[in-house]
């Protein structure tokens, strides 16, 4: 007889811009699991030329309701544009993809392993950097919205 194996699909917590929180290794319940901080700070430094220590790396993301929550980026432009235009994430809106999302549009797979070349690890972008791989995702909502 053959096993069946279900797998259970993970809760795709996705932001307003369209990273997803569940991947994202800066996320307060993967830290709490996993803390793999050292590793993302570097892998930020490397993919966005950001420089943010990992003991500054930690967010209870965007759509946290607590008055005192922890964000990573407590002054994205996203997170004040979308409940202004209404809407649950950037890929609702008819002006997608605007200047404010430019401003925190993450790299595909594509896009990094091209500005990477040869540092490129497909293994490492998976694991790190598909979290905030945000216009991809959001562009196959809006197809999946039209059909």
């Amino acid at each position: 007889t053959r096993m069946l194996v279900i797998k259970k699909k993970p809760n795709r917590k996705v932001t307003m811009c369209g990273y997803v929180c569940d991947l994202c290794k800066a996320f307060a319940p993967n830290i709490k699991r996993k803390d793999e901080r050292e590793c993302l700070s570097a892998l930020w430094r490397k993919y966005y030329d950001l420089d943010i220590p990992a003991e500054n790396i930690y967010c209870e993301g965007c759509r946290s309701t607590k008055q005192d929550a922890r964000l990573l980026d407590s002054n994205c432009p996203v997170r004040a544009c979308v409940p202004q235009n209404q809407v649950d994430n950037c890929s609702e809106c008819s002006k997608f993809p605007c200047e404010v999302f430019q401003e925190r549009k993450g790299l595909s797979y594509d896009e990094a392993r091209e500005e990477q070349g040869d540092l490129f690890n497909a293994e490492e972008y998976e694991e790190y950097m598909l979290a905030y791989d945000n216009k991809s995702r959001l562009d196959r909502r809006r197809d999946s919205m039209a059909n």
